[in-house]
């Protein structure tokens, strides 16, 4: 990968699901004034092989997603920087993890695929991905290119949120959109027989979460803000918001709850984009053992 402004990495394997991907990259990419870099990951042991055999297929596969790729994204932003790389490695995940080993602003993938990529969100692979790799990983579904203008981020109001409220400040602040950072309480089933009131938890949660918002406010002044508190189960509010926003930002971790049950649950489901952030400057917990 080039040196200079950390480019955005898609991944792209020519089907639908992916060619969406590129498009939603490519517009990000110039919003953020970034180069976009596609890429195609082809799995090394099919490659394996003479150069005239059938099995040098996926290969073939692969330049032409790459060359469909590029003008897809070239139609939508003539002016965009933009590199094509076919990249071999033991499996997609492992690819990309490596196109954005030298930094990238991000890494934006489709939610499903054929081959490899059809994995991303239905094996171990996938999870790892989204789970484990340093900064943003954007998984592209739901969107018909409608800008709502609004774009969500989950706070747990006990992690650090500095990456995830890093990334959603710069996503509302290039798209001219507003920003809705919430925080979703889940009542234990016993909470309206201890009498909890539902209200009085809403501010209890809303002071820490105006306090973490502050100085996030004070750097993005054009940004208008509108906090909440709200109540339910994580995934079922966001996955109910989706549809009326442009993107769903979320940390890669959650003290209440797991990272797996609330942002794989989002991705699964949701019906607009979603972005988990992992901190970047560190190794993520597990990387070794979870590296496929």
């Amino acid at each position: 990968m080039s040196a200079g402004t950390p480019a955005v990495i898609v991944g792209t394997d020519g089907s639908a699901p992916s060619q969406r991907a590129v498009g939603w990259a490519a517009d990000d990419a110039a919003r953020l004034g970034a180069p976009l870099h596609i890429v195609h990951v082809v799995r090394r042991h099919t490659h394996d092989h003479p150069v005239h055999s059938p099995m040098n297929a996926p290969t073939e596969l692969g330049d032409r997603a790459l060359r469909d790729g590029r003008a897809l994204a070239l139609e939508r932003r003539p002016d965009l920087d933009v590199e094509t790389f076919l990249t071999h490695d033991r499996d997609v995940p492992a690819g990309l993890r490596s196109s954005a080993a030298g930094g990238a602003a991000e890494v934006v993938i489709g939610n499903r695929g054929r081959g490899g990529f059809a994995e991303l969100l239905l094996g171990s692979t996938g999870l790892h991905l989204a789970g484990y790799l340093p900064g943003p990983v954007v998984v592209v579904r739901g969107t018909d290119g409608t800008p709502k203008g609004e774009v969500v981020v989950g706070l747990d109001l006990v992690q650090d949120p500095s990456a995830s409220l890093d990334f959603a400040f710069t996503q509302a602040a290039t798209r001219g959109a507003h920003l809705r950072p919430v925080h979703i309480w889940q009542p234990t089933p016993y909470s309206a027989e201890s009498g909890v009131g539902w209200n009085a938890m809403r501010e209890t949660y809303r002071r820490p979460l105006a306090a973490i918002l502050e100085p996030w406010r004070s750097r993005h002044p054009n940004v208008k803000v509108i906090e909440e508190v709200l109540i339910g189960h994580p995934v079922d509010v966001l996955v109910g918001i989706s549809p009326r926003v442009d993107l769903i930002v979320l940390g890669s971790q959650g003290h209440m709850v797991p990272f797996g049950s609330v942002s794989h649950g989002t991705i699964h489901y949701a019906r607009c984009p979603v972005a988990v952030v992992h901190p970047r400057g560190q190794e993520p917990p597990g990387t070794r053992e979870a590296a496929p």
